[in-house]
């Protein structure tokens, strides 16, 4: 297989701060959310009002719809793979907001005072990515919509850090990249060669990609990339083949009428018992429950 050139920039450095703000706020209406996985020192406050695909956070692939509120940490690789339909669809756009800002935008020492101790806790956690789920996700979108409007600098200062502390107490959540992935990946000495083979490995996940074309992309002998990939992720590469798999397997089930297997076989995999092996081990149903219950959920 031809070793492809490495073209993606996956690190992408932000002005958070200017003389008129301390952090950054953003709307968007794109034709689909930036489709390669990126990192930067910055927090992320992402809210998504219009789409739906998979999210990749860390060694994280779950399957996102609109209103999905996630708070991603510093120089945690991620990124929001829209619907095949976003791109096909040039009437549908993927709108959201969005907020960016430096662990230490109010000071080295504000988080520490008795008062922001939800906050402290939420940006201790969001190491992992924090995806927030129930009606606090939807109340907190509508606020960063307001306040991305908000013209006067002390309402906006106000509100960011009350939409802060509301998150830090928030009990439905779940936590994304694994507490391994997290260790590994923080630890290592180039995050830009890792963050560039997730690339690589989501880009190609549906053809018949081997173990020795990924070890080759990333300029190493076979033996040299397991152990390494293996250090960094705490997964072996089969296992992240097989999650990105899923969350691709996952995308269709819920937005296509095709088969099982024709998903199966779209997504990569040569041998459909296998694929239903690894869904039900991944996901815990087998793919046609997942369909089932999605199609359910869309229809509430």
């Amino acid at each position: 297989m031809r070793k492809p050139s490495l073209q993606e920039k996956v690190y992408f450095h932000k002005e958070t701060r200017t003389l008129e703000k301390s952090f950054v706020s953003n709307y968007a209406e794109v034709p689909h959310t930036l489709d390669r996985y990126n990192y930067h020192k910055e927090y992320e406050l992402n809210f998504q009002i219009q789409n739906s695909g998979t999210r990749y956070v860390g060694d994280s692939v779950r399957r996102f719809e609109m209103g999905d509120l996630v708070l991603v940490g510093p120089n945690i690789p991620h990124y929001w793979k829209s619907d095949e339909i976003y791109y096909n669809n040039p009437e549908l756009s993927a709108r959201l907001v969005y907020f960016h800002f430096m662990p230490d935008f109010l000071g080295k020492d504000f988080f520490n005072i008795p008062e922001m101790a939800a906050a402290k806790s939420l940006l201790e956690r969001a190491k992992h990515g924090i995806h927030i789920r129930g009606p606090v996700a939807d109340r907190i979108g509508l606020k960063m919509q307001q306040l991305n409007l908000e013209t006067n600098r002390w309402k906006r200062l106000t509100g960011f850090i009350e939409i802060l502390n509301e998150l830090g107490e928030a009990e439905d959540y779940e936590l994304l990249a694994s507490e391994g992935f997290c260790e590994s990946y923080h630890k290592a000495q180039s995050k830009e060669r890792l963050t560039d083979i997730y690339n690589y490995i989501i880009r190609n996940h549906q053809k018949d990609i081997t173990l020795d074309d990924v070890a080759e992309y990333a300029n190493m002998n076979t033996s040299a990339f397991c152990r390494y990939f293996k250090k960094v992720t705490t997964k072996t590469f089969s296992q992240a083949l097989n999650e990105i798999r899923i969350g691709a397997a996952c995308r269709s089930l819920i937005n296509s009428e095709l088969t099982v297997a024709e998903i199966g076989y779209g997504v990569g995999y040569q041998n459909i018992a296998y694929f239903n092996r690894q869904f039900k081990k991944i996901k815990g149903l087998t793919p046609q429950q997942y369909r089932i219950r999605g199609l359910k959920g869309m229809q509430k």
